[in-house]
């Protein structure tokens, strides 16, 4: 890349995601979230046990290694809040509205996109945030919010 040449807004609030997954505590995926609003960020967060509570994964052995859980498959004995719930929350916490933001999310892994799961999607889609980057060191996906909704809807049609 030339020197003289900056990097392009995504990938720099995507690099900020990144650093922010290494607050994570989990052992098994670092995931850092970012909200950014009129070209300034709003609000952060990673992936780890609610606030105050033991860090899975650093004070304690995974849980859901203890229960030979699948990578990706469910969050039975998974404690954690996902990071783009928490900078969701860490938004309202400081008053500051997600309506109209967009989210940056950096998984650590490689196995998947890195897309939210469905759960986080519905938290983002009625938070208000309008579109989401998402990837992992390889690659980096945008999607619209409204794209979201129009897949809810599709599923709830079809059950």
């Amino acid at each position: 890349m030339d020197k003289n040449k900056r990097i392009s807004k995504v990938k720099y609030y995507f690099d900020i995601a990144k650093s922010v997954s290494t607050r994570s505590p989990c052992s098994r995926r670092k995931c850092g979230s970012l909200l950014v609003k009129n070209d300034s960020i709003i609000s952060t967060g990673y992936n780890g046990s609610c606030r105050g509570s033991i860090n899975c994964g650093e004070e304690i052995p995974c849980i859901k290694d203890k229960h030979h859980e699948e990578p990706l498959t469910s969050y039975i004995h998974c404690p954690a809040i996902h990071a783009e719930v928490n900078s969701i929350i860490n938004s309202a916490r400081s008053g500051v509205s997600t309506i109209g933001s967009t989210l940056f999310l950096y998984s650590s892994i490689t196995m998947d996109c890195g897309r939210p799961c469905i759960y986080c999607r519905r938290v983002i889609i009625n938070s208000g945030v309008k579109d989401c980057y998402f990837g992992n060191e390889n690659e980096i996906h945008h999607e619209e919010i409204q794209d979201w909704i129009n897949l809810e809807n599709e599923w709830m049609k079809n059950e």
